[in-house]
């Protein structure tokens, strides 16, 4: 048995899990769970089913400690995504497990929910909730605010169409065959797990149902195709390049019905609520992208895409690093000259296999910092 423990404590790696969605979607019973499992491997768990200072996280962990969950997340600071990233990335190699609603019940982003969407390791929307609207089927993605008359709150899964923003006073209104189903969809990974190439299955999916699709791309991603979304093992979909998110609203036709984005981490952040405007209009959106940039931090407007999407995949891909073999790569590692890339390097640099690797959060490396450097963000091609 001492063996046995000493090979595991060798073995460990450590990582972060985000379970989030909507009220009643079930992201408790998944922290129960994943803490259920824990204990019965014999691992050593410390639950905080309330929100506390971050640092207390951090002074209240015992050393013996292989597993920390974290419930209601969304009553957190900031401060909580560096405390779980110290906590997974450090020596200790802890398993951290949140869960939290990434969505206010007003639709808008909650909490750090939406930047540790982007720096987990596994992450989950979840949509257990069936729609409370009566008759509707569709998996709810939103948090709808009921207000009683003596002014208490109730709160209910509802999909997109049945969401109201400012709250309800009373029930549903009957009719909603006759609104539009439009969704949101997320793919997110680090380079090489496949992000191009499942958005390229779903367009196709779409397509021989007979769908009228268009799909987008940022101008300056022209490694492998001008006018067609590619991935690296060379499957293509047609699509418009477009320099900004404007050039893309004013590309749209009205017959419209599905609109696929693909390296959405280039777009401005003007690109989030165009989405939403087009899901909540009908229409279903299909986006992907990096949700990490080259120094680990939420790229662009990944992070609140994430958080408003309904449905988020996010793929993993196999370490890079040599005699590492994790099949949990969640960073993207730039090389520049085989070295690790610095702070300074510039933040977008076009390449493939030459530039860029996959790797695990425990050899994802960046490089020193030149000297009197300017860090400023910038674009480059390789």
């Amino acid at each position: 048995m001492g063996d046995f423990l000493a090979d595991r404590e060798r073995r460990r790696l450590g990582s972060l899990t985000v379970y989030s969605g909507p009220t009643h979607s079930g992201k408790t019973k998944k922290l129960d769970a994943e803490v259920e499992r824990a204990q019965r491997q014999g691992r050593q768990v410390q639950r905080f089913t309330e929100p506390v200072a971050p640092a207390r996280l951090l002074e209240d962990r015992h050393p013996a400690t292989e597993m920390i969950a974290i419930d209601r997340a969304e009553g957190y600071d900031g401060r909580l995504v560096a405390t779980v990233e110290e906590m997974a990335s450090s020596r200790s190699r802890v398993d951290v497990v949140v869960a939290g609603w990434e969505l206010d019940y007003r639709g808008q982003p909650q909490g750090p929910l939406p930047e540790l969407l982007c720096t987990a390791d596994v992450a989950v929307k979840l949509d257990d909730g069936v729609c409370a609207s009566p008759g509707c089927r569709i998996p709810a993605s939103r948090t709808q605010r009921f207000i009683r008359p003596d002014g208490a709150d109730r709160f209910a899964p509802v999909c997109r169409r049945h969401h109201d923003r400012q709250g309800r006073t009373s029930a549903f209104q009957e009719g909603w065959f006759e609104e539009p189903a439009g969704s949101l969809e997320v793919i997110a990974g680090c380079m090489f797990s496949g992000k191009t190439q499942e958005l390229i299955r779903r367009l196709d999916q779409e397509r021989y149902a007979g769908a009228a699709i268009q799909a987008f791309k940022p101008a300056l991603d022209d490694r492998y195709a001008i006018e067609a979304v590619a991935s690296h093992r060379d499957l293509r979909f047609p699509a418009i390049a477009v320099p900004d998110v404007e050039a893309l609203r004013a590309q749209l036709r009205e017959d419209t019905r599905v609109v696929g984005i693909d390296e959405a981490q280039f777009l401005e952040p003007s690109i989030v609520p165009l989405a939403e405007e087009l899901a909540d209009r009908g229409l279903h959106v299909l986006v992907a992208g990096l949700e990490l940039d080259f120094l680990g931090r939420p790229f662009g407007p990944m992070a609140l895409l994430m958080a408003h999407a309904d449905r988020l995949t996010k793929l993993q891909a196999s370490c890079q690093f040599p005699g590492c073999g994790s099949r949990q790569a969640t960073r993207t590692q730039r090389l520049h000259g085989g070295r690790p890339a610095g702070p300074d390097d510039p933040l977008v640099v076009i390449g493939g296999a030459a530039t860029y690797q996959a790797r695990c959060r425990h050899h994802h490396e960046i490089g020193a910092a030149a000297a009197g450097s300017d860090s400023s963000l910038h674009l480059q091609f390789a």
